[in-house]
């Protein structure tokens, strides 16, 4: 997959606002020779909070290091991340909000001086282990090289007022337009060496529910399709290729569905509760994976007594299979 991402600003497809931030930020740090800003991203998951990242570590010389923050269990972990550290690297901190408050303090200093201070019984083992020497104080400090700290967060309200308040800046990321994502499928078709028709570019756009992740990962699967099949790229095949998913031609699953269906049933507010036990579904599930996108399409509404389906929903269901 790192292979089918941009490597360039240019490159990138859509977040406009974001990309001339970006370039701004950018061009200035290299003009002072200077790391570029901490940054915080936000949205959901799949809109190019990794492949920003990626960019600014490569337009900077440096090199990107993934860490999900929820696999950060102590104060050490964290620590030892950012003393690995080199000029001009961009640590990427997906999740950020998951950080527990305790190991998110460590980063305070780190974001605002360069410096990192520890008070722990074994840091000694630490320096000594990644090669920095002997600390003969229990609390030591170590200046860190020119860096840039990356957030990303598909849940900013969790992530907390101390730590928003230490990134230089904050680019809220937007689901995609049908047509900026048509135009990252037939880069992408390109890529590959698998060339879509537009609309066969538009067919699945129209089915990924603004998310650019989503998209080239259905690319992925109707190339599978189609050379499983042995045939050419038809828009037959992209009906047929989404059929066997259960996503219909307004990119909503079977579980989409049948969120909407007991909707329409009830005729009344629903508790998300009562739906998440009605589906064999989370709570969390329905919030996270489910609702995000039923409420950007205007099919589902949140009242204080309850989810409702909209005229919209109504209208749209039963859906038909297939669209020409």
């Amino acid at each position: 997959m790192n292979s089918l991402r941009p490597t360039s600003l240019h490159e990138f497809v859509g977040q406009p606002s974001a990309r001339r931030i970006l370039s701004v930020l950018i061009a200035a740090a290299k003009r002072r020779g200077e790391p570029v800003p901490h940054l915080l991203f936000s949205g959901p998951a799949g809109l190019g909070k990794t492949s920003l990242a990626r960019i600014v570590a490569a337009e900077m010389g440096g090199r990107l290091i993934e860490v999900v923050a929820s696999g950060i269990k102590n104060v050490h972990d964290l620590t030892g991340r950012l003393l690995e550290l080199k000029p001009h690297d961009v640590l990427f901190l997906d999740e950020i909000h998951a950080l527990p408050r305790k190991i998110e303090e460590v980063l305070y200093p780190a974001m605002e001086d360069g410096i990192v201070a520890v008070e722990h019984h074994g840091f000694n083992d630490l320096m000594k282990q990644i090669g920095l020497g002997h600390a003969d104080k229990s609390v030591a400090t170590h200046r860190l090289p020119p860096f840039t700290l990356v957030g990303a967060t598909t849940l900013l309200g969790l992530c907390t007022a101390p730590l928003r308040s230490r990134f230089r800046q904050i680019l809220e990321l937007q689901p995609y337009s049908e047509s900026e994502l048509a135009a990252i499928l037939a880069g992408t078709g390109k890529r590959l060496g698998f060339p879509i028709t537009d609309e066969i570019a538009v067919a699945i756009a129209r089915r990924s529910r603004g998310t650019a992740r989503v998209a080239v990962n259905y690319l992925l699967w109707y190339r599978d399709v189609v050379q499983g099949d042995g045939g050419v790229p038809t828009m037959e095949l992209v009906v047929q290729a989404f059929a066997m998913k259960g996503i219909d031609a307004h990119g909503m699953t079977c579980g989409d569905r049948d969120y909407l269906h007991r909707l329409i049933e009830a005729d009344e507010p629903v508790g998300v509760g009562t739906l998440a036990s009605a589906l064999g579904e989370s709570v969390e599930t329905l919030e996270a994976s489910i609702e995000p996108y039923l409420l950007r399409a205007g099919l589902v509404e949140r009242t204080p007594r309850g989810r409702v389906a909209t005229a919209k929903a109504r209208e749209l269901l039963p859906i038909e299979p297939e669209d020409t």
